[in-house]
């Protein structure tokens, strides 16, 4: 492998201080956001192939270590091939990125029956993912 088979990318996420004032506002642009967002959660809205989102920004991201939260301003996920998600990984390993352990991801996520992540940062220590779905 000489680069990452990259799709697509899926998400895209910020995080922010006022999310009620962020979900106001994307749904006065016809985004779908929760009618009352909470503080605890990522909000995404479908559009059209993509999730767009954000989190409170004490909240943070996933970073794919277990609790571990990130609060850099932005998430990133690549869709990559579902069955080159371990050679993803040990690709960036050889570059000196520091990877995630491989997370399973809820069923139905993005449409997908099953679905894996791993995670890393980039050098501006944004969460960078990439998802593999097994369809």
């Amino acid at each position: 492998m000489d680069r990452l088979p990259l799709i697509r990318v899926a998400e895209v996420a910020f995080l922010t201080r006022g999310v009620a004032e962020c979900a106001g506002f994307y749904r006065e642009l016809g985004l779908p956001f929760d009618e009352e967002p909470d503080r605890k959660h990522i909000h995404f809205a479908d559009v059209g192939e993509q999730y767009f989102g954000f989190a409170d920004e004490e909240r943070g991201f996933f970073t794919g270590y277990g609790d571990e939260r990130a609060r850099f301003p932005l998430h990133v996920a690549f869709e990559v091939p579902g069955d080159k998600l371990d050679e993803c990984s040990a690709f960036l390993r050889s570059k000196g990125v520091k990877v995630s352990p491989r997370v399973e991801a809820s069923p139905g996520w993005h449409g997908a029956a099953k679905s894996a992540s791993v995670y890393f940062t980039d050098p501006a220590g944004n969460i960078m993912e990439l998802w593999a779905p097994q369809r």
